[in-house]
């Protein structure tokens, strides 16, 4: 007869996969199938799941479903943006590169260019990204929301990961002046702007990617009398899960006030640069101008010294001429 392993399999009969990469799996396609729907589906259909995990014994794989974190709706946004066009995160984190490349090489002028070159592509994958999510008039605040969360994805390798696999849930904001921090140097010092504070550094606080087969289930909330669902004295996954959600719209709201804010700054930044570099450029071809009228008015006047010089010179001839004239009118013997 033959010997039957620990968990009551026949020896002789093929063993299932390892239950850890199984449970990977099942987790990741939940986390894909949940972060490319509709985010008004996303507690049903993470419930569903997570039962369903449960129901096939996968009770780690389960409680990692149920602590998959619900998307704001700009987070979705951008999600939608890495399936619709996978080259996209590609050409923030090259932008990135190169960011890195000209702020180690202190290279002002490549600062400048790359620096320019990010508004006008930030802008283009936000239109990209609600239209792959099928958002056609989006509100300020989501296109403000959406925008910021690219621009981070420039700096941010965190937010460039998640933004990569698809699996932002909220909105992420670079603190400081728009401008990404590269290494130990901010980038923004590089252009003349004052370094972010360790106060707005905190401000940037974006959620993690899919948790990975290391990352344990969430830890239980502490007892609480009176619970009416589930297990007398504790709180049930659903009720963690909306309360997370919750706290989560209402950090989100928060969020999206100081990207505003921040983006407001950076616009009004923008438009002083632009006006002062006119200024300059106006002033540089009013001093062309200048410096050109003060030449010829240089060698005008050396010409007229010349001319001056001249007529002095036939003054004088004449005036000895007219001399001359007299005195030999002089010697002639007067009429008879």
């Amino acid at each position: 007869m033959a010997k039957r392993d620990p968990a009551g399999r026949n020896g002789d009969e093929p063993r299932d996969a390892d239950p850890g990469t199984a449970g990977d799996d099942r987790v990741t396609a939940a986390a894909d199938e949940l972060y490319s729907a509709d985010p008004a589906e996303f507690t049903d259909r993470r419930k569903a799941l997570s039962d369903a995990a449960r129901a096939a014994g996968d009770t780690a794989a389960a409680k990692r479903i149920a602590a998959l974190r619900k998307p704001t709706r700009a987070a979705w946004v951008v999600n939608q943006l890495a399936r619709a066009d996978p080259g996209a995160p590609d050409r923030l984190a090259g932008l990135g590169a190169a960011l890195r490349e000209a702020e180690q090489a202190k290279d002002g002028p490549r600062l400048r260019e790359l620096s320019a070159a990010r508004g006008p592509l930030v802008d283009s994958l936000t239109a990209q990204a609600l239209a792959a999510a099928g958002v056609a008039d989006p509100p300020s605040g989501l296109r403000e929301e959406v925008n910021e969360t690219l621009t981070s994805a420039i700096g941010d390798p965190e937010v460039a990961a998640e933004f990569a696999a698809g699996t932002l849930t909220r909105a992420a904001q670079w603190a400081g002046f728009g401008l990404a921090s590269f290494g130990d140097t901010p980038f923004g010092a590089a252009l003349g702007d004052a370094p972010a504070t360790d106060e707005g550094a905190a401000t940037r606080r974006h959620l993690r990617a899919v948790p990975s087969a290391e990352v344990s289930a969430p830890a239980p909330a502490p007892a609480r009398a009176g619970s009416r669902r589930g297990v007398p004295g504790r709180v049930s996954e659903e009720e963690q899960a909306r309360r997370a959600e919750a706290e989560e719209q209402r950090l989100a709201e928060e969020a999206a006030q100081r990207a505003a804010q921040r983006r407001q700054a950076f616009e009004d930044a923008e438009r002083t640069v632009t006006s002062t570099a006119a200024a300059a450029a106006e002033a540089d071809a009013a001093e062309d101008q200048l410096e050109a009228e003060v030449r010829d008015l240089e060698q005008r006047l050396t010409q007229a010294r010349e001319d001056l010089a001249a007529a002095r010179m036939r003054a004088r001839r004449a005036e000895s001429a007219e001399r001359r004239a007299r005195q030999a009118l002089d010697r002639l013997p007067g009429p008879e």
